[in-house]
């Protein structure tokens, strides 16, 4: 398989400007997600056109105008059962969801906006670090009512797709991850909450400590959502380092060598509340960060500052801290 790899210049991780930085791509044989990864500002990926993604109904849903039973998400796989019988993989290929969202006025307009799936296929063996088994990918198109016409819902991934993984739970606007019995989410593979399962951080897996708050714990760093407010504070596809602390048989992302990437420093601790502590090296890269969120992040020089270089310095503020980060700092 091939991935497109993105090749930053002049990048700022972290960095509020609002230019984008130049990129260029180049196609590499071989290339897998393990350490260097690709950050995004976007959680679910989702084309909403002004709208903010609420969630999926589990009821509702329609398959050649029946309506769908007991439909649930398993192990990243839509299921469903119709006239007594259990509808997995393709079997759900043609069928109708219907999605909760709202406006961004103050207060929101709330609306149901219609979905249906077009194509379903298996993940690609390479998402899968773990070895736990492949799951699917689905193709989901919008329904506008003004035009009458169907759109594609997410945008093209780095392999050219346009798909989505379904999860069991919500993600609101602060980024905190919202358990319910009656929504889910289907999270475009542009998106972080798709880019932290093809990491390898599936929320389901046992074995690895709680994966639910780790997963919860990678959208905070992949966002490079500092205060845990779901502001970002990235580029989409700036490159990252990342590793985590989970117990055998983890890690699931190896930091890969004693020394940082040439060209990275080390850039944070986090847990799913966002930042632990930042490097000292961001924190004197940018003189607004001491303002952002004082509550939970300190500037180096004030009593109870957050500053950490390595990862021990980050267990030392919360030994329960899961995934840290290095990125490339331009100054």
């Amino acid at each position: 398989m091939t991935n497109a790899v993105w090749l930053l210049v002049s990048v700022s991780v972290g960095a509020c400007q609002v230019d984008a930085p130049a990129i260029s791509t180049v196609s590499q044989n071989g290339m897998n997600m393990q350490g260097m990864n690709m950050q995004g500002m976007n959680m679910q990926g989702m084309n909403m056109q002004g709208m903010n993604m609420q969630g999926f109904q589990l009821g509702g849903a329609t398959l050649s105008g029946e309506g769908l039973a007991n439909v649930r998400i398993d192990k990243g796989e839509v299921v469903a059962e119709r006239d007594g019988v259990t509808l997995h993989g393709a079997d759900v290929v043609g069928a109708h969801f219907i999605a909760q969202a709202a406006s961004t006025d103050d207060p929101p307009v709330l609306a149901q906006v219609e979905y249906r799936i077009t194509a379903v296929e298996s993940e690609s063996a390479s998402y899968d670090p773990t070895h736990s088994g492949s799951t699917y990918l689905y193709t989901l198109e919008q329904y506008v009512s003004d035009t009458g016409t169907w759109q594609a819902a997410c945008g093209a991934d780095v392999d050219g797709r346009r798909v989505a993984i379904p999860l069991a739970a919500t993600w609101n606007a602060h980024g905190d991850r919202v358990e319910s019995s009656t929504l889910f989410t289907f999270a475009c593979s542009t998106g972080v909450i798709a880019k932290c399962y093809r990491w390898g951080y599936r929320p389901w897996l046992t074995g690895y400590g709680d994966l639910i708050d780790v997963h919860w714990t990678c959208t905070r760093l992949a966002r490079a959502d500092y205060c845990g407010n779901g502001v970002s504070h990235t580029h989409d596809g700036t490159w990252v380092n990342v590793w985590d602390a989970l117990p055998a048989p983890g890690p699931i992302q190896n930091h890969g060598g004693l020394l940082p990437p040439l060209g990275m420093l080390f850039e944070a601790g986090w847990n799913t509340g966002g930042a632990v502590c930042l490097s000292r090296a961001r924190w004197l890269s940018d003189n607004t960060l001491a303002n952002m969120c004082p509550d939970r992040l300190v500037a180096p020089g004030l009593l109870g500052a957050t500053v950490c270089d390595t990862t021990a310095e980050v267990l030392g503020y919360d030994p329960d801290a899961t995934m840290f980060d290095e990125s490339y700092l331009n100054l």
